[in-house]
């Protein structure tokens, strides 16, 4: 027995062996507004309930071939039906038959006879929970969604924050919280940290005899060479200011870090940016490099000045060239 799909107060099974039972429960029901779907056993009950999801199930104890409690139980192990809330309707009246029935899975019990205004109430309160619920499952999911999506967006934004605008490498401040974690990681290990100090030669120039459209494009280029020639997941490029670049260097000796810089130099030099202002007719770069093996009296500041001394050590011995702290009059170093 079924009733028009018009009706929307919700879809019950109920689930008897006994017809006069099952045509006076539903006949009740459908008269309330309910859609009603019946079931004589076990068996078909569950096939029933898998078949078309019920918003509730009315449920008998006492069947033939499998009983209330063991449909129950098996209804609360599948997946598809374990949030569908079942009421036992029964005539054993026993305090142990209702415990049973609860432990079960059963959410409401109902003995007979049974007054038809006392179980519509238990069915509607049952009803109201089961749509509390699940409106509640829905916005618990949309609310993980929500935070997903702004967890997403924080770390993009984070992201964003830690690059150069222009160039798409990392930007001052990455360089600076970078170093200084490296810094405090050779502390603790007693490994090298190197530092390459990279300037654009006579950007100035170049900017003024071709544009800062230009400019901007060289930077781009600049920058993108230190991307082919760091491969180590350690190692920082940096936008550090202007036409100004630094690399971190972790666990590299000296000699390491001057021969990662002349392969710098000579890939920017490669690039062949035309700039007419250069004694080479094309944009070149000089770089300084210094090292130090990092202790807890020494201040992080001390490797940047060294890598900038041995930056202007390159620019005034002719600049595109590599200079490091090697390179350096002693009082410079001290």
């Amino acid at each position: 027995m079924a009733s028009s799909k018009q009706t929307a107060k919700g879809d019950i099974l109920i689930v008897d062996d006994n017809p006069v039972n099952l045509d006076l429960l539903s006949g009740m029901l459908l008269d309330r507004g309910f859609r009603v779907r019946v079931a004589t056993n076990g068996r078909r009950a569950i096939s029933a309930a898998k078949s078309a999801i019920p918003d509730l199930v009315m449920l008998d104890i006492n069947m033939p071939e499998m009983d209330g409690y063991e449909v129950c139980r098996q209804m609360k192990d599948d997946e598809l039906t374990r949030d569908v809330p079942v009421i036992f309707i029964s005539a054993l009246d026993n305090a142990l038959d209702k415990v049973k029935a609860f432990s079960t899975g059963g959410a409401d019990y109902v003995t007979k006879p049974f007054q038809f205004e006392e179980v519509l109430a238990r069915i509607e309160i049952q009803l109201k929970i089961s749509r509390l619920q699940k409106e509640m499952e829905r916005k618990n999911d949309e609310l993980e969604q929500s935070n997903l999506q702004l967890e997403r967006a924080n770390r993009m934004l984070r992201a964003l924050s830690y690059l150069d605008g222009l160039t798409g490498i990392a930007n001052r401040r990455h360089f600076e919280e970078s170093l200084d974690q490296e810094w405090r990681r050779a502390v603790r290990s007693g490994a090298p940290l190197s530092l390459l100090m990279v300037d654009i030669d006579r950007f100035k120039a170049l900017n003024d005899a071709y544009g800062h459209q230009y400019g901007d494009d060289c930077l781009r280029q600049v920058a993108a060479t230190f991307s082919d020639t760091l491969k180590r997941a350690g190692d920082l490029a940096s936008r550090y200011g202007g036409e100004e670049f630094a690399v971190v260097l972790p666990a590299t000796e000296l000699v390491g870090a001057a021969a990662i810089a002349e392969i710098v130099r000579s890939r920017v030099e490669e690039l062949g940016i035309p700039h007419d202002h250069s004694p080479s007719r094309v944009v070149t770069v000089s770089v300084g490099a210094a090292t130090c093996v990092p202790t807890e009296s020494d201040a992080v500041t001390s490797l940047i000045d060294l890598a900038d001394r041995a930056l202007y050590q390159a620019k005034h011995d002719g600049r595109n060239r590599v200079s490091t702290t090697d390179d350096l009059p002693p009082a410079d170093v001290a």
